[in-house]
C-alpha cells in the first residue's frame, strides 16, 4: 500500500468483488507500513474484529492499524465502526460500498480528533464517490494527528498532576461525591466524571460497552490517563478495563491506600501503610506484570523450576511477616505508654469520628496544640496525645485516624496497633459534623467500625 493512501484502488476493488461474491462484509487491518496484518470475514451486516492486543501508552496513543472494510448496501460508517475506532484506538476506519456488479463505489473514512473540545464531534469524516476521488493523504494526516496528540500529552504533563476520570458505578450519590473528594485529597486532578448507575456491575469490564466508548473519548479529550472507580474492582475486571481503554484502572481501596501513603510521616505510620498495600497487592500479582508468570532462567530453575510470580509472592509474604513483627514491637511500646498514663491517674479521652469531621481542630482548640488540620479527607494518620488542663480536672485527649464508609479491611488490620489506643480510653468522644447532609450515615459508619475493632462497649459521648 502506498504510504499516502488510506486504501488503494486495487485493494478497494478486490475487497468489493470478494464481498459481493460471498454476500458478506470483508475487511483488512493495514499496518502503517502498508502491509495487510489481518483479513476479517463477517456476515452481511457486521464484522467481528480479532483481538489486537492491549494498547500501551494510554489513551493519547494511536494503534498503528487502520480498518478498511466493505458495506454491501452502501451505508455510511456505522456506530459499530466508530465504537471500534474509539475503543481500539485505530488510526482510521474506512467503509467501501460493494456495488452489485462487484465494483467499489462510495467510500467514507473516519478518524479521531485528539484535541476536540467537549462540544465538538470527536470524529472527523471524509466522504468520496469512489476511491479515486478520496482526497485524504494518510501519511500526512496521521503525522498531524500524532503531533496534536503529543501536544495534548505534553500540556497535561506540564501541569505536573495526574489527571483522572472519576467513574461512578454505585447507585449511592454520597459515595460517588466522597470518591471525588478522595481523588482531590490524593492530589490528582479531576479531569471529568462519568456515571453509570447499575444494579449489578458488569462482570468483566465493570461498566457497559457503550460507556467504555464514552470513557475512551473523554479520556482523550480531557488528557486523562487514569480511571478511578467508586467501587472495589476484582483483578480480572481491572485488567479487562485497562485492555479495553488503555487507561490505568484504580479502585476505591487503592485510592485510599495511596492517600495514606502520601500522608504517613512517622516510621510506624509508614510501616502500617506498607503492610496494607502489600496485603492488597498480594492476590493481584498475577495481573500486575505479565513477565512475572515466566519461568526464571539459569541454574536452579530447570526442571519444575519456580515462576517469577511465585518468587515475588514469597518476597512479599516475607516482607509482610517482617512488618508484622516490627508492628508488634510498636504495639508493646504503646502498651507501656498507656500503662504509664494509667498509673499517673489521668483520664484518657479518645477522639473518634468520620474523616474530616473536625477531630484535630477540636484537639487543637482544647489543648492549644498546633497539629496539622485541613478541610481534606484523611489529614491525620499518626496518633497524637495532648494534655488538656482546662476545667476542673486535667485529662489526656488522643486523636486517631478518621473513619470512612467501608474502610478497607487492609487498613483496619494494619492500623490495629494505633487504634488499640481506643481500648484503653475512659471515654470515646464521637465528633460529628452537624452541617453535613449525611451525618447520620457517617455516625453509623463510625459505630460499625468501632464494632469491628471491638471497642463499641466503651462509654461514648
Amino acid at each position: 500500500m502506498p504510504p499516502d493512501q488510506v486504501v488503494s484502488p486495487e485493494l478497494a476493488r478486490h475487497l468489493a468483488e470478494v464481498s459481493r461474491s460471498i454476500g458478506r462484509q470483508v475487511g483488512v487491518f493495514l499496518g502503517r507500513e502498508g502491509s495487510v496484518r489481518n483479513v476479517i470475514v463477517g456476515d452481511a451486516t457486521k464484522l467481528d474484529l480479532p483481538d489486537v492486543g492491549r494498547l500501551r501508552g494510554g489513551p493519547s496513543r494511536f494503534r498503528g492499524l487502520r480498518l478498511v472494510h466493505t458495506h454491501l448496501r452502501g451505508e455510511p460508517v456505522t456506530q459499530d465502526d466508530l465504537n471500534d475506532l474509539a475503543l481500539l484506538r485505530l488510526d482510521m476506519v474506512a467503509a467501501i460500498e460493494s456495488l452489485p456488479d462487484g465494483g467499489a463505489g462510495r467510500v467514507e473514512v473516519a478518524y479521531l480528533l485528539p484535541g476536540a473540545a467537549d462540544e465538538e464531534a470527536p470524529f472527523q469524516r471524509v466522504v468520496a464517490p469512489d476511491v479515486h476521488r478520496l482526497d485524504l493523504d494518510f501519511e500526512a494526516t496521521m503525522a498531524a494527528l500524532e503531533a496534536e496528540s503529543a501536544r495534548v500529552a505534553r500540556d497535561s504533563a506540564a501541569v505536573g498532576q495526574e489527571r483522572a476520570l472519576v467513574i461512578g458505578v454505585s447507585a449511592d450519590d454520597e459515595r460517588f461525591t466522597e470518591t471525588v473528594e478522595l481523588v482531590r485529597a490524593a492530589a490528582v486532578a479531576v479531569a471529568g466524571v462519568v456515571r453509570q448507575k447499575r444494579k449489578q456491575v458488569h462482570p468483566r469490564t465493570v461498566i457497559g460497552q457503550g460507556k467504555l466508548e464514552e470513557i475512551v473519548l473523554q479520556g482523550m479529550r480531557r488528557r486523562a490517563e487514569v480511571a478511578i472507580f467508586d467501587v472495589d474492582l476484582k483483578p480480572a475486571q481491572a485488567r479487562a478495563f485497562e485492555d479495553a481503554t488503555g487507561m490505568k484502572a484504580i479502585d476505591r481501596t487503592q485510592l485510599i491506600l495511596d492517600i495514606f501513603a502520601q500522608r504517613a510521616r512517622t516510621a510506624e505510620g509508614k510501616l502500617q501503610v506498607e503492610l496494607a498495600q502489600l496485603t492488597y497487592l498480594l492476590p493481584r500479582l498475577v495481573g500486575q506484570w505479565t513477565h512475572l508468570e515466566r519461568l526464571g532462567g539459569g541454574i536452579g530453575t530447570r526442571g519444575p523450576g519456580e515462576t517469577q510470580l511465585e518468587s515475588d509472592r514469597r518476597v512479599i509474604r516475607r516482607r509482610v511477616m517482617q512488618i508484622e513483627r516490627e508492628l508488634e514491637h510498636v504495639q508493646t511500646h504503646r502498651r507501656l505508654q498507656r500503662h504509664g498514663r494509667r498509673r499517673a491517674g489521668v483520664p484518657i479521652v479518645a477522639l473518634v469520628g468520620y474523616t474530616n469531621a473536625g477531630k484535630t481542630t477540636l484537639l487543637n482548640r482544647l489543648s492549644g496544640a498546633r497539629l496539622s488540620a485541613a478541610d481534606q479527607l484523611f489529614v491525620t494518620l499518626d496518633p497524637a496525645a495532648r494534655l488538656v488542663d482546662q476545667g476542673p480536672r486535667p485529662f489526656i485527649l488522643t486523636d486517631t485516624v478518621g473513619f470512612i464508609r467501608k474502610l478497607p479491611h487492609q487498613l483496619v488490620a494494619a492500623f490495629r496497633a494505633t487504634l488499640e489506643e481506643l481500648k484503653d480510653a475512659d471515654v470515646l468522644l464521637h465528633v460529628i459534623d452537624a452541617s453535613h447532609p449525611s451525618l447520620e450515615e457517617h455516625a453509623a459508619a463510625v459505630e460499625r467500625t468501632l464494632g469491628e475493632l471491638e471497642v463499641a462497649d466503651r462509654p461514648m459521648v
